[in-house]
C-alpha cells in the first residue's frame, strides 16, 4: 500500500555502522512505531554518511550485513511497510544531484558554528576535518528535502542539523520560488540509555550495548554483569538506586511499576540482593525483546519478503525524490535538456551565420 499523501510527512534514519540496541529502542525506535500512524514516514539507512567517518574498504564492506541488520531490527520492532517507507540512501540518485545544489546555499562559516561536526571528528579520531564531513548536515538537509519532510524527530544535539535544513529551503525558495516545506524538528524526551557497564552511554563502538538481536542468554549474561551501586558489598547494606544503571533499566523496561517500586524500597533498606533485583530486569527486558524475536524470525525464515519490502521502499522514495527533482529543475530553470547543445541550430541559429 503506497503511503497516505494527506498525512504531513516525517524522514528519519540511522547510519548502518552495527545492530540496533536498546539505546536506540527508547531513543527513538518505539516513538517511530507510534508516529508512523501520525505521518507519512520516511525510514532512511543513511549509507553514505557513514564514509564521513568510516571510509576504509574494512568499514565499507560491512555496509551491506548492517543494512540487512537494521532492515531485520525496523521490523522486529513494529515498523510497518504498509504504512512507511524504508530505503537505502545511496539508492536514490537525486540525492546526489541535490547534494550538489545545495552546496552552493550555503557557506563553510556556517557549517563550521555546527559543534556537533567537531565531535564527530573527534570520535572519529580525525586530526583535521574531512570536506565530506564538513558538508555532513548538507546531505542530511538533501535526505530530509527530497522527500519534502515537514518533520524531523531528533534529540536536542541534533536539533542545530535540522535547523540548517531549513534555513537551506527558506533560501531555496526565496532564490526559486515556493518549493520546499521549511522541515521543524520534533523533540522529543529522549533519554540516554546508559550502558551495561554503567560509565557511558550503550554504544556500539563500546561494547556496552544490549542488541535487539540478543537472545535470552546473551540478554541473561548481560545483566548479570551489569555495574550496579560500588559501595554495596553484601545484601544487607542500604543500596543507592539513583544513578545505579540496574534501576535505570528498570525504570525503562519493566512496565511493572509496584514491582520496580518495591524492589527500590528494598534495596535501599539493604533487604534484597543485587541477583534478584538483575533476575526480575532480565525477565522484563526478555519480555520486551520476546516478540521483536518472533518477528524478526519470522523475516529471517522468509528473507524474500524482507527483501521486497526493502525493494518496494527503495522505488517508493525514487519515485518522490524524481517528482521532487522535476519540480527543481524546472523552479531553478535547470530542467533545459542537454540535446541543445548537440544540435546548434536550436542553441545558435538564431544568431545566423
Amino acid at each position: 500500500m503506497a503511503p497516505n499523501s494527506l498525512r504531513p510527512r516525517l524522514l528519519t534514519g540511522d547510519r548502518p555502522t552495527g545492530r540496533l540496541h536498546l539505546g536506540h529502542y527508547v531513543g527513538s525506535l518505539a516513538n517511530r512505531v507510534k508516529l508512523q500512524h501520525q505521518y507519512e514516514s520516511f525510514f532512511i539507512i543513511a549509507d553514505l554518511h557513514t564514509l564521513t567517518t568510516r571510509p576504509e574498504p574494512r568499514h565499507i564492506k560491512d555496509i551491506p550485513l548492517y543494512v540487512r541488520e537494521i532492515v531485520l531490527d525496523y521490523l522486529a520492532v513494529g515498523i510497518d511497510p504498509q504504512v512507511s517507507t524504508i530505503f537505502i540512501q545511496s539508492a536514490i540518485q537525486e540525492t546526489y544531484q541535490l547534494n550538489l545544489l545545495f552546496e552552493m546555499l550555503v557557506s563553510v562559516t556556517r557549517l563550521k558554528r555546527l559543534p556537533t561536526l567537531k565531535d564527530m571528528a573527534r570520535d572519529a579520531h580525525l586530526n583535521a576535518m574531512p570536506f565530506g564531513l564538513l558538508g555532513y548536515p548538507v546531505l542530511q538537509a538533501v535526505d530530509i528535502l527530497l522527500p519534502r519532510a515537514n518533520v524531523v524527530p531528533v534529540g536536542k544535539d541534533n536539533q542545530a542539523h535540522v535547523e540548517l535544513a531549513r534555513e537551506m529551503a527558506h533560501r531555496f525558495n526565496n532564490l526559486y520560488g515556493e518549493t520546499f516545506p521549511e522541515p521543524q524538528a520534533l523533540i522529543g524526551n529522549v533519554p540516554t540509555l546508559v550502558g551495561i557497564d554503567g560509565h557511558q552511554k550503550m554504544s556500539k563502538s563500546l561494547g556496552n550495548a544490549i542488541y535487539l538481536s540478543d537472545d535470552k542468554e546473551t540478554v541473561e549474561t548481560k545483566i548479570k554483569g551489569m555495574y550496579t551501586d560500588p559501595k554495596r558489598l553484601r545484601a544487607t547494606d542500604p543500596g543507592t538506586v539513583e544513578g545505579n544503571p540496574v534501576f535505570e533499566y528498570h525504570d525503562a523496561f519493566n512496565p511493572n511499576l509496584a514491582e520496580v517500586d518495591e524492589l527500590k524500597n528494598r534495596y535501599q533498606a539493604g533487604k534484597v540482593g543485587d541477583v534478584e533485583v538483575k533476575s526480575k530486569l532480565t525477565r522484563a527486558v526478555n519480555q520486551l525483546l520476546e516478540p521483536f524475536r518472533e518477528r524478526r524470525a519470522y523475516y529471517r525464515a522468509h528473507p524474500r519478503l524482507a527483501q521486497d519490502i526493502l525493494s518496494e521502499g527503495i522505488r517508493r522514495m525514487q519515485k518522490e525524490a524524481h517528482e521532487t527533482m522535476e519540480i527543481v529543475k524546472s523552479a531553478t530553470g535547470l530542467s533545459y535538456s542537454t540535446e541543445m547543445f548537440v544540435d546548434e541550430i536550436d542553441l545558435f541559429g538564431e544568431y545566423g551565420g
